[in-house]
């Protein structure tokens, strides 16, 4: 197994310590935050380094060299190319309109007084949209320019 997934998980853990003992010896209204931060650092770091110690043992390399094959075969197929491109590009539509909708339905609560400070969320989800089309616009070029 890559030695970059040891070397992530101690990172991971090294900064979800950080992160627990700054939530355990301060008190401050993140406190909720570190002890999220700390959390998801710590789970999946320790399963990094569990992970390899257990494909890292003689007994389980060969298993681990046959999932790796598959993965690459599966990875680099051109149809899972194809079809992930497509989903990408179906997520991207779902989220501009989910945005879109979003703007109405908060500028809708705004106005009948059910929340207060509505505008700053309608342009924030605003400002996100126009960025959501700008760097899809961007990396399209980017993509075409390349090919």
């Amino acid at each position: 197994m890559k030695k970059s997934y040891l070397n992530r998980g101690i990172i991971c853990v090294l900064a979800g310590l950080c992160f627990l003992l700054a939530a355990v010896f301060t008190e401050s209204v993140f406190d909720g935050l570190l002890w999220g931060f700390a959390g998801g650092a710590l789970g999946p770091g320790i399963g990094w380094i569990i992970q390899h110690f257990y494909w890292s043992a003689p007994k389980n390399q060969e298993r681990y060299r046959e999932i790796q094959e598959q993965e690459d075969i599966n990875l680099h197929d051109e149809l899972n190319e194809k079809l992930r491109d497509k989903s990408g590009r179906i997520a991207y539509n779902i989220g501009l309109l989910i945005i879109c909708i979003s703007e109405i339905v908060f500028s809708i609560l705004g106005k009948t007084g059910v929340i207060t400070d509505h505008k700053i969320i309608v342009l924030y989800l605003f400002s996100l949209f126009v960025f959501q089309i700008v760097i899809g616009k961007v990396v399209y070029h980017q993509l075409r320019r390349k090919y």
